[in-house]
């Protein structure tokens, strides 16, 4: 082997080690016992009554969600310690570091691969990609089909720039987040009182969410064919 593809090819074996690290830790953090909302917010709740509370609050949200933590869990701890409008303005805070952070591990890490194995038509795929980027970006975390931390790191390996991916994933993000507290403040009431008004919401965020999810698909077939 020529010595000066020795280091290219050590640079290709850490991408490729990153990116499945990353990604498996997506697909196996829902398994972990970081599953308990009220353990969760008790950990949080040690700090709520200092002033750095909402930045620990944004800190562990952001930590737990770039690996794969799921948001309703993380979204249900905030709002049993903030109250849901602050939960939910902590919790979008937390997703946006998140989802930032993901996208620059797939752009270090990433984009070196596609750039060095992609074929014609995945490089056509790339280029349709980057044209709509706000809109996929947007789309996709409305009715997402994958791991959020898996969708970060693959938007960074195209050409999607930072700026659209990121406001993208913000507009597109404060629907379902608003469906999560709404319905995760209604879960809680119901739980603690077996209010059947609380039940009746916890309902209606289901029925909501479900709706919006076949609306964006719908859509989104048209869109992007």
């Amino acid at each position: 082997m020529p010595p000066d593809q020795s280091p290219r090819r050590r640079t290709v074996v850490a991408a490729l080690a990153v990116l499945s690290l990353v990604t498996l830790l997506g697909f196996v953090a829902p398994l972990l016992p970081l599953g308990d909302a009220e353990a969760l917010a008790q950990t949080v709740d040690r700090m709520n009554d200092g002033p750095l509370a909402p930045l620990f609050g944004v800190a562990i949200f952001a930590g737990l969600a770039t690996i794969g933590v799921p948001q309703f869990v993380l979204i249900s701890a905030l709002v049993l310690v903030f109250g849901p409008w602050a939960g939910f303005a902590y919790s979008w805070t937390g997703k946006m570091i998140a989802c930032a952070m993901g996208f620059f591990v797939g752009r270090r890490f990433g984009a070196q691969l596609v750039a060095q194995y992609q074929s014609p038509s995945l490089a056509a795929f790339m280029a349709g990609l980057a044209r709509q980027g706000f809109w996929v970006s947007a789309g996709i975390r409305l009715a997402p089909t994958v791991p959020s931390v898996v969708i970060n790191i693959a938007a960074g390996a195209t050409p999607i720039g930072f700026w659209p991916f990121i406001a993208g994933a913000g507009v597109g993000s404060l629907p379902k987040m608003a469906l999560m507290v709404f319905g995760g403040a209604a879960m809680i009431e119901a739980l603690r009182t077996g209010s059947a008004a609380a039940w009746g919401g916890v309902a209606l965020a289901i029925l909501l969410f479900g709706l919006m999810a076949l609306g964006v698909r719908a859509w989104r077939a048209r869109r992007l064919g």
